[in-house]
């Protein structure tokens, strides 16, 4: 019976060695734990290090729980920027739409007022260090509505010879609301009709409407409904286009001797635009003149740009400028010229009676022609060989340069031959 009174403290014993046993493990287990943590974060941010900086875009501010009978008239910045803790690899992706910024007007009466710019990520590992501005100073108006009317704006000009016409907008007004001064400024809310490069009628439905001033001034902070129109405008064609022929006025003549031998244009035809009425009044046989082109005298091509000469309203596509060329060349002509021939080669111990002198006809250049005297025209009868008596010798003539022989008459020469 002893080991039965043993029995309960032997298993107190047991039970303490194995209580001991297992606290001794979990702590052991908590250690490692631990210590296998610390390792991670510190092999962690040696391979990804956490960095500050500035982050590179700016963060639009949302103005939330305005008043219902309040409107913003005024604040000091509508952006902020921020300087950012995160990891490194973090850092790479951020965009503008991972932060919130907000500024609660919640409970805030009429007036100004400093407060507070809330900025949020949603990205966990990011730490917001620094805002700029850390407050934004805000003036509450009590809010206040007004119709005005619907009007349209054309921005830019149709295409060439087009202009925009009329106009027609629905609604023809709408409803603006906002604080209280800035609502006194709205003239008109206003669709804008982009009609640069436009031929055809603009027609657009649900254009924007914005509020502005009496100077046309876009005012901010103003709500307009409805917030869009349908709007359209008439493109009426103001002017036509047609082309026509230049034709160059040109006056006086090119020296003595030469003549005219082409006239050439650059550019040939142009387009000329205007009003219908305008350019039906132009002859599409005539063409359109250029200024005088006067040739004085001239003995080589003559080259002039020179304006085109057009009625009032009338404008030409590209330059109204053109290049006209007249080319100059001397005129070609005949001339006769009466010639003594030249015998040569006679025999020693004769002499030769010619019979008399020739006609010679060159042709070539008027001015090369009239510098031409027949002492300049060599005409050769040739005797060689010839013994004494009556002979008909065949000529040779040699023209001066520039000009080529037409005919020789009489061809042959009859000479003499006598003994000396």
């Amino acid at each position: 019976m002893e080991w039965l009174r043993r029995l309960p403290r032997a298993l107190w014993f047991f039970v303490r060695g194995m209580v001991t046993s297992i606290v001794g493990n979990i702590s052991l287990a908590i250690l490692s734990v631990a210590l296998a943590l610390s390792l991670w974060l510190f092999v962690t941010d040696a391979e990804n290090p956490t960095e500050r900086q500035t982050f590179n875009s700016a963060i639009e501010i949302s103005f939330v729980n305005v008043p219902t009978d309040l409107a913003i008239a005024n604040a000091s910045a509508n952006t902020v920027r921020i300087d950012i803790e995160a990891p490194e690899n973090e850092l790479e992706d951020l965009r503008a739409a991972d932060f919130t910024a907000e500024v609660n007007l919640g409970g805030l009466p009429a007036g100004d007022a400093d407060v507070p710019v809330s900025v949020r990520s949603t990205n966990s590992d990011v730490r917001i260090v620094r805002t700029s501005p850390e407050q934004v100073q805000v003036t509450l108006e009590p809010l206040r509505t007004k119709e005005v009317p619907v009007r349209v704006a054309v921005v830019g000009s149709p295409q060439q010879g087009f202009a925009a016409g009329a106009q027609s907008v629905e609604p023809d007004t709408a409803t603006v609301s906002g604080p209280q001064s800035l609502v006194e400024l709205v003239d008109a809310a206003v669709a804008e009709a982009p009609v640069t490069g436009l031929r055809v009628d603009f027609e657009e439905e649900s254009v924007p409407l914005r509020a502005r001033d009496a100077r046309g001034g876009e005012i901010g902070r103003i709500t307009v409904s409805p917030a869009t129109a349908d709007v359209s405008v008439e493109i009426e064609q103001r002017e036509f286009s047609l082309e026509f022929t230049v034709s160059p006025l040109i006056s006086g003549a090119p020296a003595l001797g030469y003549n005219v031998t082409g006239i050439s244009v650059d550019p040939p035809i142009v387009t000329v635009s205007g009003p219908l009425g305008e350019l039906q009044s132009l002859d599409p046989i005539a063409g359109i003149a250029t200024e005088e082109i006067a040739l004085g005298d001239a003995r080589a091509t003559v080259t002039r740009t020179v304006d085109l000469v057009l009625p009032p309203g009338l404008t030409v596509a590209g330059s109204d400028q053109v290049t006209v060329t007249i080319n100059i060349a001397p005129a070609r002509g005949e001339v006769s010229f009466l010639v003594v021939p030249q015998v040569r080669n006679v025999g020693e111990g004769l002499v030769v009676t010619p019979s008399g002198a020739v006609f010679v006809t060159l042709s070539g250049d008027v001015p090369t022609l009239q510098a031409i005297t027949p002492e300049s025209i060599i005409v050769v009868a040739d005797a060689q060989g010839l013994a004494e008596g009556l002979h008909i010798v065949p000529l040779q003539v040699t023209p001066p340069g520039g000009t080529t022989v037409v005919r020789v008459e009489p061809a042959e020469l009859g000479i003499a031959l006598t003994p000396r």
